[in-house]
């Protein structure tokens, strides 16, 4: 599958992960709130640059396409977002690892960004079936999904094992090529207001 570099957007662009994005990233990466339910926790410039290695490893490998969003409105860099587990022949794919700076929070970044991708997904990609997954624990996640026309499918228990060495539930949701239409216009409605 062949995703698009660069994707423009109402109120902001996903631009594919290069190396030019690192010290941007690193500009925001650092707010402990944004990693507490998420796998990551690039606290420190150590992590930090282990955190941009695996990146660049798994895009090297085509593990992963890793996209950075652009704010329109002041030009900066607010997070990140993409494709894992690219899986052509059963046409599917899973959305994530997505994150954000809290200053845009409740914002409709989260919801173009998915918009986006989804548009990749359903029109450019003929993909039938995207896939979100969301700790057991993240409910903010939980709602972000739901709120984009993601369904929950079910639980993945003891899918992944946390730094501290304990096991975390996995919530899965999915939206699927039918289900397009209808939650194309809800996002576009959304995006709208």
């Amino acid at each position: 599958m062949q995703f698009d570099r660069f994707i423009s957007g109402h109120h902001i662009d996903l631009e594919r992960f290069t190396n030019d994005h690192i010290s941007e990233l690193e500009s925001i990466v650092f707010d402990e709130r944004i990693w507490k339910n998420l796998p990551y926790n690039p606290v420190d410039k150590t992590s930090f640059e282990e955190f941009i290695k695996d990146i660049q490893h798994k895009n090297g490998n085509e593990e992963r396409v890793t996209y950075v969003i652009r704010n329109k409105t002041n030009n900066k860099v607010c997070g990140s977002t993409g494709f894992n587990f690219i899986d052509a022949v059963n046409q599917q794919v899973e959305v994530g690892p997505s994150w954000l700076s809290p200053i845009v929070w409740g914002t409709k970044v989260n919801i173009e960004s998915k918009y986006l991708l989804l548009m990749q997904c359903f029109e450019r990609q003929q993909i039938m079936r995207v896939e979100f997954r969301t700790r057991e624990t993240n409910i903010r996640s939980q709602k972000a999904i739901e709120k984009i026309g993601g369904i929950r499918e079910g639980i993945l228990r003891c899918h992944r094992k946390n730094d501290d060495g304990t096991f975390r539930n996995t919530i899965v949701y999915s939206i699927i090529q039918p289900d397009w239409p209808s939650t194309k216009t809800m996002l576009e409605a959304l995006i709208s207001k």
